[in-house]
């Protein structure tokens, strides 16, 4: 039985003052080696496009707690795993967010990205209704780190 990984990554940027997201670009790690940026369009497989749908679900959640943080994101990066079986059945979910603080923000937007914080979204993000509606039976393990 082969399991299979499709392997994506994020980078968004965050300009003040709304720190809404601009100039996101979507990867995915295509059979030959080469990231791919990705499109969203009729003619791509609909199983790629759920799971960009987790990432981008997972990214929003993430930029929208940060805002209700406080926290002045600049830029954010991600590095998104899903392991399937050979059936296509979701095994596990892996992301790796890592956030950028504007270091020309006003001090008042510039809380501490404490690890509660970071553990505070971090839980926040597993809430996006994509996420809840994966089966208990599948691993998920979501990270925000700081960039430095």
């Amino acid at each position: 039985m082969n399991n299979r990984t499709f392997r994506f990554r994020l980078r968004s940027s965050h300009r003040p003052p709304e720190r809404a997201t601009t100039d996101l670009v979507v990867e995915f790690l295509s059979d030959s080696g080469l990231w791919e940026p990705q499109q969203l369009s009729l003619s791509m497989p609909g199983f790629r496009i759920y799971l960009i749908s987790l990432l981008l679900c997972q990214h929003f959640y993430l930029v929208a707690n940060a805002r209700e943080q406080g926290i002045a994101l600049q830029e954010v990066q991600a590095d998104f795993n899903v392991t399937t079986s050979s059936e296509w059945i979701i095994a596990s979910v892996e992301g790796e967010f890592r956030i950028r603080l504007d270091p020309a923000a006003e001090p008042a937007e510039q809380p501490l990205a404490s690890s509660e914080v970071m553990a505070f979204m971090e839980e926040r993000m597993k809430l996006c209704p994509i996420s809840k509606n994966l089966p208990e039976s599948v691993g998920k393990t979501i990270n925000v780190k700081t960039m430095a």
